[in-house]
C-alpha cells in the first residue's frame, strides 16, 4: 500500500506543470496581490542600485591605474559615494522591502490558515465524513508553512537574483556581447543539472516525508494511548518501533543528501568554468586595449554574483517540489462545494412547533450501494417523546441527521411543520435543535465554557441553572476549581456519565424546540443513567424529543416508538401495543434484552 502510495505521488511529482502551479499559488494569493507587486517593484530598482557600487569602483580603478595625484580628490568623493549607495540601498531595503515581505508573509500565513478552517466548517457532514479531515488539517497545517518558505525564498533569493540577472545581461552586452554569450552557456547547464538532481532526488524527498510522518504518528499513538502502553507493559516495545522509524528516516536522508552533495560537485565545476571563462576573455580584452582594467573589475564581479546567485534559483525548485502538493490540497479545497445547498431566501422562522414528517424518503450513502433509508414514511409529532429503535445499520442516525438536514434525501422529503427542510434557511432552523450524543464532544477548556457553548452569551446564573437541571452541578461544585475546571481533550478528565451531564445541560442552555437523544445513556453505569434519565425527563416537557435507544427500558414512557430494519419503518406504535405484537421485531428485541444478547 505505502509503495503504491509513493509511487502515486512520484508520478504527481513528474507530471508538476509550473505554469499551473504558479497560477494556482497566485490565485491562493489574491489578497496579497498588491503588496507582492509592492516589494517586486522594490526589489527592482534595489538590484539597479546594487549595479552603481560596482561601476563606481570601477571608475575608481580607471583612475587609480592613470597614477595621476590630481585624481585622489575625485576618488575619494566617488569612495563617500558608493558609502552613501550602500546606505540608500540599506535604507529603501529596510522601509520598502523587508518590512513588506513579513508583512506579506504574516498575512499570506494568517488568511491561508483562516481561509481553509472557514472553508471547512461551513462544508456539509458529508463531505468530513468523505474526507480524512484530521489528517487534512494536519497536512493543510504543514502545506501553509512550506508556502511560507516558497514566498520566503521567493521575495528574498528569487526575485532579486533575476533582476540581478537580467541587469548583468544588459551590462555584459554593453561592455561586449561575448561576455553574455559566455554567461549564456554556463548558465543553461546549470539549470538543466538543477533540474535533473531535484528530480532525482525527489521520490527520496517523498520517502523522507513519508517516513517522518510514519515516526511522528508512532509517537503520537504512543503518548495518546499511554495508559494501554504502561498497562500492558509495551514501553520498550513503543520505543523500538519509534527508533526503527526514525532509523529509516535518517537512513533515507542520507541516500538523499548524499545524491545532491555528488550533483553539486558538478554544479560547482559549471560555475568554476563560467568564471575562468570571463576571466580569461576579460585579461584577453585588457591586453589589447579593448577595455580598462576597471571594466575588467566590474564585469567580474557583476557575473560572479550572478553566477553564484544560481544557487537560489535552484534552491526555489526545491521549495516548488515541496509546496506543490500543499498548494494542490489549498487550491482544491477553495473549489470545494457544499452539497447541501443554503437557499439564498430561506425561511428564517421566529419558532417551531417541532412536526417533523418524511414523505417517502429515500437515501443511500456515496461509498454504499445499499439504501440507509428505504421509502419512509414517519410522523414525529409536536411536543411529543418519539423513541427510534432497532438492529445497529437499521436507519436511526440517518433520520437524526436528515433532521438537522445533515443530508438531502435522493427521493421523498423531510418536512419541518409542514414545509420542506429545503426551504429553510440551515441556521435559522437547525438553532431550534439540540442532540446529546453517545458521546459528547468536549472541548479542551473549562466546563462554564463547554456546557456556554451552545450559547456564548450565557450568563453565569443561566449556565448553572442548566447545570442544575442536568444533575451535573454536585459533581462541578466538588470539583478543586468548580467550573473552571479544564476538562482536558476530549472530556478525558471526566467519566462517562458526567460528560454526558454536560452535554444535557449545553443542550438545555440552548433552549431548544427539538431535542435529540442518541443513546445518551448506552455506556452509562447504573447510577449515571438514572441521574441522565430524571434530567431529561425535567427538560423533555412541552418539547419534541426523539430518543434513539438500545437499552428498551430507557424508552417505555415515549408517546410512541418508531421500529427501524434495513432503512424501512417496520414497526410503529407505543411500548404495551408493540411489546404485546406477536412475532413482531420489537418483541424479539425485548426478549434478546432480556437474555443479555442486546445491549
Amino acid at each position: 500500500m505505502k509503495a503504491k502510495k509513493a509511487e502515486k505521488k512520484n508520478e504527481i511529482v513528474g507530471k508538476i506543470n509550473l505554469k499551473d502551479f504558479w497560477v494556482k499559488t497566485w490565485k491562493l494569493l489574491a489578497p496579497s496581490h498588491k503588496h507582492i507587486m509592492q516589494v517586486a517593484i522594490s526589489i527592482f530598482f534595489i538590484e539597479a542600485l546594487n549595479l552603481v557600487g560596482p561601476y563606481i569602483l570601477k571608475v575608481i580603478i580607471d583612475k587609480i591605474t592613470t597614477l595621476d595625484v590630481s585624481q585622489f580628490g575625485p576618488i575619494v568623493l566617488l569612495v563617500g559615494a558608493m558609502l552613501l549607495i550602500s546606505q540608500t540601498i540599506s535604507i529603501v531595503d529596510f522601509l520598502f522591502t523587508d518590512g513588506k515581505i513579513f508583512t506579506i508573509l504574516a498575512d499570506m500565513t494568517a488568511y491561508l490558515y483562516n481561509n481553509a478552517l472557514h472553508k471547512m466548517i461551513f462544508l456539509d457532514l458529508n463531505y468530513h465524513e468523505r474526507e480524512n479531515t484530521g489528517g487534512k488539517v494536519v497536512k493543510i497545517s504543514r502545506g501553509v508553512d512550506k508556502i511560507n518558505n516558497l514566498f520566503g525564498s521567493f521575495f528574498w533569493e528569487v526575485l532579486p537574483t533575476i533582476f540581478q540577472i537580467i541587469f548583468t545581461a544588459i551590462v555584459l552586452l554593453w561592455v561586449n556581447w561575448v561576455f553574455l554569450l559566455l554567461v549564456s552557456i554556463f548558465v543553461p547547464i546549470f539549470v538543466f543539472l538543477t533540474l535533473k538532481i531535484n528530480r532525482g532526488v525527489y521520490p527520496l524527498r517523498v520517502s523522507r516525508y513519508d517516513s517522518e510522518e510514519e515516526a511522528a504518528g508512532i509517537m503520537a499513538q504512543s503518548i495518546i494511548n499511554i495508559n494501554t502502553v504502561k498497562s500492558f507493559v509495551q514501553e520498550r516495545q513503543e520505543y523500538r518501533k519509534f527508533k526503527k522509524a526514525t532509523e529509516k528516516v535518517k537512513n533515507v536522508f542520507n541516500l538523499e543528501y548524499g545524491q545532491l552533495l555528488r550533483y553539486n560537485w558538478i554544479r560547482n565545476i559549471v560555475i568554476d568554468l563560467g568564471r575562468a571563462s570571463i576571466l580569461f576573455f576579460g585579461v584577453y580584452l585588457v591586453i589589447h586595449g579593448k577595455i580598462t582594467v576597471g571594466s575588467l573589475v566590474f564585469v567580474y564581479t557583476i557575473s560572479e554574483k550572478a553566477l553564484l546567485s544560481l544557487y537560489r534559483i535552484s534552491r526555489l525548485y526545491d521549495r516548488i517540489m515541496e509546496s506543490a502538493d500543499a498548494v494542490e490540497r489549498l487550491y482544491d479545497l477553495n473549489l470545494e462545494e457544499p452539497e447541501i445547498k443554503n437557499p439564498e431566501r430561506g425561511i428564517r422562522p421566529e419558532n417551531v412547533r417541532g412536526a417533523i414528517e418524511f414523505r417517502n424518503v429515500s437515501y443511500s450513502y456515496h461509498e454504499s450501494n445499499a439504501k440507509a433509508l428505504d421509502n419512509v414514511n414517519l410522523k414525529i409529532s409536536s411536543g411529543c417523546v418519539t423513541a427510534l429503535v432497532g438492529p445497529s445499520g437499521g436507519g436511526k442516525t440517518t433520520v437524526v441527521r436528515m433532521i438537522y438536514r445533515h443530508y438531502d434525501p435522493d427521493k421523498g422529503a423531510v418536512l419541518l411543520d409542514g414545509r420542506d427542510l429545503r426551504e429553510y434557511d440551515l441556521y435559522g432552523f437547525r438553532k431550534f435543535i439540540s442532540i446529546v450524543p453517545q458521546e459528547v464532544e468536549m472541548f479542551n477548556t473549562t466546563i462554564c465554557e463547554n456546557i456556554a457553548y451552545a450559547k456564548a452569551n450565557a450568563s453565569m446564573t443561566e449556565i448553572r441553572a442548566a447545570a442544575r437541571i442536568a444533575n451535573a452541578e454536585e459533581f462541578i461544585t466538588n470539583l478543586k476549581d468548580s467550573y473552571d475546571t479544564i476538562v482536558g481533550e476530549r472530556g478525558i478528565k471526566l467519566s462517562g456519565g458526567q460528560r454526558q451531564r454536560i452535554g444535557i445541560a449545553r443542550a438545555i442552555l440552548a433552549n431548544p424546540r427539538i431535542l435529540i437523544f442518541d443513546e445518551a445513556t448506552s455506556s452509562l453505569d447504573s447510577y449515571s443513567e438514572k441521574l441522565i434519565q430524571d434530567a431529561m425527563e425535567k427538560i423533555s416537557k412541552n418539547r419534541t424529543v426523539i430518543i434513539i435507544a438500545h437499552r428498551l427500558s430507557t424508552i417505555q414512557k415515549a408517546d410512541k416508538i418508531v421500529v427501524l430494519e434495513h432503512g424501512r419503518v417496520a414497526e410503529v406504535g407505543s411500548h404495551t401495543e408493540l411489546s404485546q405484537l406477536e412475532g413482531g421485531l420489537y418483541q424479539k428485541l425485548i426478549n434478546l434484552q432480556k437474555v443479555g444478547d442486546v445491549g
